[in-house]
């Protein structure tokens, strides 16, 4: 048994509806024009911030801190499309949010702070997103920034965000498999 593991902080999106309304959003992504892995709906999720192989001795001290992260519960909306690092040039394809944004990054700043106290530095800029496709390769790069920016009014829909999770992920040939470990809930 391995001594690390690749673990990640989210919130996760388990709404039978939106997750339908995200797959229909997949099934408009032009596959002709650009090679991508779709995700699949039970790993769609808004990362907080990746740890990567993490000490399993440094888990429960991890744990121990953010259990001290304080927020009440909060809808966000859920809606458009979009790349990084562009739509001309996709690796990830992503829904965004549109309400509350600042809540969740709030969520994520507090996080942080107390990561700080482990020796972890601050996290890059926060964009709240998940991710829906992965790009591997771009056949034609007009018809795919097309096909992006065409659905970038795409609604899902709302949310309550009261709780976040420590998600184990293990690398397999045919996708990540998700594991969480624990969570915090709102006050």
């Amino acid at each position: 048994m391995s001594s690390t593991s690749r673990v990640f902080l989210s919130v996760d999106i388990e709404n039978d509806e939106l997750l339908s309304r995200i797959a229909h959003i997949q099934s408009k992504l032009d596959r002709q024009s650009a090679k991508m892995k779709i995700i699949e709906r039970e790993n769609i999720h808004f990362t907080l911030r990746f740890l990567g192989d993490t000490p399993n001795a440094k888990l429960e001290k991890i744990r121990e801190s953010l259990s001290g992260v304080r927020f009440n519960q909060f809808i966000i909306r859920i809606n458009g499309v979009g790349a990084f690092p562009s739509a001309n040039r996709p690796r990830v394809i992503w829904i965004g949010v549109t309400e509350n944004a600042d809540k969740l990054t709030s969520l994520k700043l507090e996080i942080d702070d107390l990561l700080g106290n482990l020796a972890y530095s601050r996290d890059r800029k926060f964009h709240a997103h998940a991710t829906i496709a992965r790009v591997r390769a771009v056949r034609d790069r007009s018809l795919t920034a097309k096909n992006i920016e065409n659905l970038a009014s795409e609604t899902v829909g709302t949310m309550s965000v009261d709780c976040f999770r420590m998600t184990k992920s293990t690398l397999t040939a045919s996708g990540p498999i998700y594991e969480t470990l624990w969570e915090v809930r709102a006050s």
